[in-house]
């Protein structure tokens, strides 16, 4: 009986037990909001940004297409790359620099920053930029420079950068055309 006795004593506890922990009560009301603290120390300055292509302006490579380009020519050709309006670009601010690139083999190729003399070819490659219609065109210029005719054929296309003034203002126009392509691209984030 003793046993009995214990044994439903327990259950009551437990079932007691149970419904006690089982209870949810209502929640309570959100209380006030604390003060402001503080205010922080300031942090150090941040290392500066690497620079972004957001003003820089650039061209896909444009395939070698000479005006002129009826088979060999004599003396000069012109290719246009752009007619760009003027807020595209600003002659007394903005730097320009024109590429030309050459495939040598399935797996190197070769750019190099206009002017350019290919000795190979006697040929020199140039570009012009004339105003035109409230912008200006922008031109690459072949010419041989024995008068012999030629073919032109150097380079296989061409591209070109514009770097609004201002736009990594710490270096001049000296400083990116002493540059290499590869450093221009780098700096810029071009594709």
């Amino acid at each position: 009986m003793k046993a009995m006795k214990n044994l439903i004593g327990c259950i009551a506890i437990l079932l007691i037990s149970a419904s006690i922990i089982s209870c949810e009560g209502e929640d309570g009301a959100v209380g006030p909001q604390g003060e402001q603290g503080l205010q922080g120390d300031q942090g150090p300055q941040g290392d500066q940004g690497d620079p972004g292509t957001a003003n820089v302006i650039y061209s896909d490579w444009i395939i070698r297409d000479y005006e002129n380009s009826g088979g060999l020519a004599e003396e000069t050709n012109t290719q246009l790359l752009a007619t760009l309006g003027v807020g595209d670009f600003d002659l007394t601010q903005d730097i320009l620099l024109v590429y030309g690139r050459r495939e040598i083999n399935a797996i190197v190729t070769e750019i190099n920053q206009l002017p350019y003399i290919a000795v190979s070819d006697n040929d020199f490659y140039g570009f012009e930029v004339a105003s035109f219609n409230g912008g200006f065109t922008l031109r690459v210029q072949v010419a041989t420079l024995d008068g012999a005719t030629s073919a032109f054929a150097f380079f296989d296309s061409f591209r070109y950068v514009i770097i609004p003034g201002g736009v990594g203002s710490t270096k001049s126009v000296n400083d990116y055309k002493k540059m290499s392509y590869e450093e221009v691209t780098a700096l810029f984030n071009i594709k």
